[in-house]
């Protein structure tokens, strides 16, 4: 498939001190052989574990003004700073995604705080090595981390995604009526400038009689191939049969050539049938995605734009797929339910795959329709559930550990939804929280808990976060 990020991202590094502040001069003295670290020798420790990043600038003392005269010079080359002292409000009002780490020991702390409000997360390294080495690798590793995020940020911006659907771009699920403030109109044209302001992420939309038409064209042979492998890599077959996971297997390969055709590297499509088109019937994509999903390949169904965003997202910092699905509460059991008929294979984006069996679509007459999966996913594990709201700025996340959801309802497997997981979190403070009108009615699992992760990448976009498992006061 199409590989988006045609560049390393360019970090630009500040650095406004080195080594001990004036103050700690005598503590050399006493101790010559304790180590300084030198800002070539932090730089290079950096670089070690962000192999795609591209650090510019200078390990050498820079005046602030200095800096923020180049940083401006050359902001369009940029996609983020890593600042080794408290950043300037000019050089953060530049509206680039900051990494601003405290140099302990190397000044005052004064002006360094929190930076409420601004595009900068914060870390802490002092200028000599803990006691324990491994306290401090904890502390370049967290530094590591959110230089990370500023690239999952960057390369959004060169992600192409494919949207079949006969609609305007945002498709038939999402938004919802109750999303909806004006218009329609309104909301989409508020929704794609967020979009391209926030992450520059291009939406290419093809009509829906187009992946009809090249799936009609898809020789058998080619898709007999991908259907047996699904079959045989699967627990068994119910509800459908071999036929209906060749015509699964035939929009995938479809699906998979439009992308290539248009030069994407994520696709949602219309979802099940809805909505319809005159010249024929879209088989179940539940196969489809779930095969491009467990090749790290996003592939969202019923043109979720929002979940899309978030699974990209997830997927780039977490470096694991994610499971999308319609959002339930259940306060008695205190459970959180996400269910959908598609996911990935491999939830740990390490090779590890879980079991699936085949399935007929819940709302379709059995051995029609094409095949979907019912994914057997781990319980006893924590998830981190969010949401990206384009529209509205915000972030929605929340974490729990995945229950049995056949030890609370009989039949779970047959209930709605073919692929679902049940999450033990506190479902009490997510339906005070509960907010339809900006995230809509599906959320995206990660397995892992990833809840910071998300909470510094809203901070770096100039998102809220919304904690949707904390009772707000």
């Amino acid at each position: 498939m199409v590989k988006q990020k045609t560049g390393n991202t360019r970090i630009y590094v500040v650095f406004f001190s080195s080594g001990f502040q004036g103050e700690c001069r005598i503590y050399l003295i006493y101790h010559p052989d304790m180590k300084v670290m030198k800002n070539q020798e932090i730089l290079e420790k950096l670089k070690d574990k962000c192999e795609d990043v591209e650090f510019v600038g200078e390990v050498e003392l820079v005046k602030p003004e200095e800096a923020i005269l180049n940083i401006k010079e050359q902001k369009e080359d940029l996609d983020g700073l890593l600042v080794f002292g408290p950043p300037p409000d000019e050089l953060i009002s530049v509206g680039l995604p900051v990494v601003a780490v405290y140099p302990l020991w190397g000044r005052w702390m004064p002006p360094f705080d929190a930076y409420e409000e601004n595009k900068v997360v914060t870390s802490c390294l002092p200028v000599i090595g803990d006691r324990d080495p491994y306290v401090y690798s904890l502390r370049v590793e967290d530094i590591a981390r959110k230089v990370k995020l500023i690239d999952a940020i960057a390369r959004m911006k060169e992600l192409k995604v494919l949207v079949v659907t006969d609609l305007p771009l945002l498709g038939y699920f999402e938004p919802m009526g109750l999303q909806i403030e004006r218009s329609r109109e309104e909301y989409e044209r508020i929704y794609l400038d967020g979009l391209e302001e926030t992450f520059g992420t291009e939406l290419v939309p093809v009509p829906q009689e187009e992946l009809f038409e090249k799936m009609n064209e898809t020789e058998d042979e080619e898709a007999r191939k991908v259907a047996e492998k699904w079959i045989n890599e699967a627990i068994t077959i119910r509800g459908t049969n071999e036929a209906e996971v060749l015509k699964s297997a035939k929009l995938y390969l479809a699906m998979k050539e439009l992308m290539d055709e248009h030069s994407c590297g994520a696709i949602t499509t219309e979802g099940y049938g809805w909505p319809g088109f005159e010249k024929g019937f879209l088989p179940s994509q539940g196969l489809p995605s779930s095969q491009f999903c467990t090749d790290g390949i996003v592939a969202t169904s019923e043109t979720l734009i929002d979940s899309l965003i978030t699974q990209q997202l997830g997927l780039y910092v977490t470096g694991r797929p994610s499971f999308n699905g319609d959002y339930i509460i259940d306060p008695l059991n205190n459970i959180a339910i996400i269910g959908h008929c598609e996911g990935s294979f491999s939830p740990y984006g390490d090779g590890r795959r879980v079991h699936y069996v085949i399935r007929n679509l819940p709302l379709m007459e059995e051995n029609t329709g094409g095949a979907c999966v019912q994914i057997n996913y781990p319980i006893g594990e924590t998830v981190t559930v969010a949401k990206v709201s384009i529209y509205e700025k915000k972030i929605s996340v929340f974490t729990g550990k995945t229950v049995c959801g056949e030890e609370l309802f009989p039949y779970w497997d047959d209930i709605l939804c073919r692929t679902k997981v049940a999450i033990k979190t506190d479902a009490k403070a997510l339906f005070e929280n509960v907010d339809w009108r900006t995230f809509g009615n599906h959320r995206v699992a990660f397995y892992g808990d990833c809840r910071q992760e998300f909470k510094d990448l809203a901070k770096l976009i100039g998102f809220e976060v919304v904690e949707k498992d904390k009772i707000r006061h």
